[in-house]
């Protein structure tokens, strides 16, 4: 059983998150989506690639045990003035909590069920990096290619060639890391023209933007970086970037509640949440154009499962061998974070602990609003020293 607290020292707890989340989300910042979280713990992933069948979801009963999770929780999704979530927690590579929280729909009155699947942003972004990891062991892209030009992996398809001849320095390895010299100066590139095709924004900046810095050199966050390696997914693969995805990353990993998003609210995708925020309207954003940077949707459940096996352990087999993940993903300890209009996802992955949130609103001061769910996490899970012995993964 859980490490059990009296009850002065619970309303302690409780009462100094409370303290902290509201003078954390007293501010609010302005800024572009999709921050990122990358622990320096440096483990190594481990070989292998296991299916899963969908579990049944769990009971009260199955999670009675972390009952003072789930309490606190919901204090926390009160307070952030959020409608609804899910959380998972993985502990030695056993699924022991799994929880949906408050309304998927307010119009309705739906409830979140650990079916719903929720928007994830820039968690996005290392299920990018699994398939490109996968390319690279296959022989098909190497981190030193060149992306632009008569010897780049896209050549000369977009935009108007001659290009300028920084552009025809970047390399899949400086897209990867943010460091291929585009800036998102006065706007986050993803997040303008919406109407324009991928095909088409990626002209329109070849053609009319000059990169910032030098290939290589400068570290700046790049959501259209990462638009560009679904790009060369596409070109290598001969598939689009979903199916690739879905066909040689999240199937073998046995992941069957991913997909990437529609953009239109009166399309949704089955069992997706509606989104709320006060930041600006999350339907008009082109989400689909975001795939490889911020256009997936998940449930709580695949993220852990995917944590599973990309957690470096000693006893269950990973979907890379090690030292095959390219970036953070050569580390078995890594997160990544995720924010957009109506979205708010944290994602942890470690051995023993890994653990997912996912929110179905999202304001424009998400800095603060993930520092307070990370900080949530740690504190509830952190020196917990029992674990339940449920496990909600089926693994076949």
């Amino acid at each position: 059983m859980p490490a059990i607290l009296s009850g002065a020292a619970v309303m302690k707890k409780t009462l100094i998150l409370l303290f902290w989340l509201l003078a954390s989300l007293g501010c609010s910042k302005s800024e572009a989506p999709d921050p990122i979280q990358e622990p320096d713990t440096n483990l190594v992933p481990r070989p292998g690639s296991p299916g899963s069948t969908t579990p049944d979801p769990p009971t009260d009963e199955g999670t009675s045990s972390l009952s003072d999770i789930t309490q606190d929780f919901e204090f926390l999704l009160r307070n952030l003035g959020f409608p609804g979530a899910q959380v998972a927690i993985v502990w030695e590579e056993e699924l022991v909590y799994l929880k949906a929280f408050g309304k998927a729909d307010l119009d309705t009155g739906q409830e979140v069920t650990d079916f719903s699947r929720f928007r994830i942003g820039a968690i996005s972004k290392p299920i990018t990096l699994l398939a490109l990891s996968r390319l690279i062991v296959q022989g098909r892209v190497q981190p030193n290619d060149l992306v632009f030009g008569p010897d780049g992996l896209l050549g000369t398809q977009y935009g108007t060639p001659p290009y300028e001849e920084a552009v025809m320095r970047i390399t899949v390895d400086d897209l990867i890391e943010h460091r291929a010299g585009f800036a998102d100066i006065p706007n986050d590139i993803m997040f303008e023209d919406p109407a324009l095709s991928q095909a088409d924004l990626i002209g329109q900046v070849l053609d009319q933007r000059s990169l910032a810095y030098e290939p290589g050199t400068t570290y700046t966050y790049s959501n259209f970086g990462y638009c560009l390696l679904g790009r060369i997914i596409e070109a290598v693969s001969g598939q689009s970037y979903s199916e690739y995805v879905q066909n040689e990353v999240l199937g073998p990993m046995g992941i069957t509640g991913m997909q990437v998003s529609s953009d239109a609210q009166g399309v949704p995708v089955q069992h997706e949440v509606s989104y709320y925020t006060r930041w600006q309207v999350p339907y008009p954003l082109n989400v689909t154009r975001m795939d490889a940077h911020g256009g997936w949707l998940a449930r709580a459940y695949d993220l852990a499962l995917l944590a599973a096996q990309t957690d470096g352990s000693p006893n269950f087999p990973d979907f890379l061998d090690r030292g095959e993940g390219v970036s953070y993903l050569s580390r078995s300890s890594w997160g990544h974070n995720g924010a957009l209009p109506g979205t708010t996802a944290v994602l942890k992955v470690g051995y023993p602990l890994s653990y997912v949130v996912l929110f179905n609103a999202g304001n424009s001061n998400f800095h603060e609003t993930l520092q307070a769910v990370i900080d949530f996490m740690e504190e509830k899970t952190r020196d917990r020293t029992s674990w339940p012995q449920d496990n909600f993964f089926e693994f076949q």
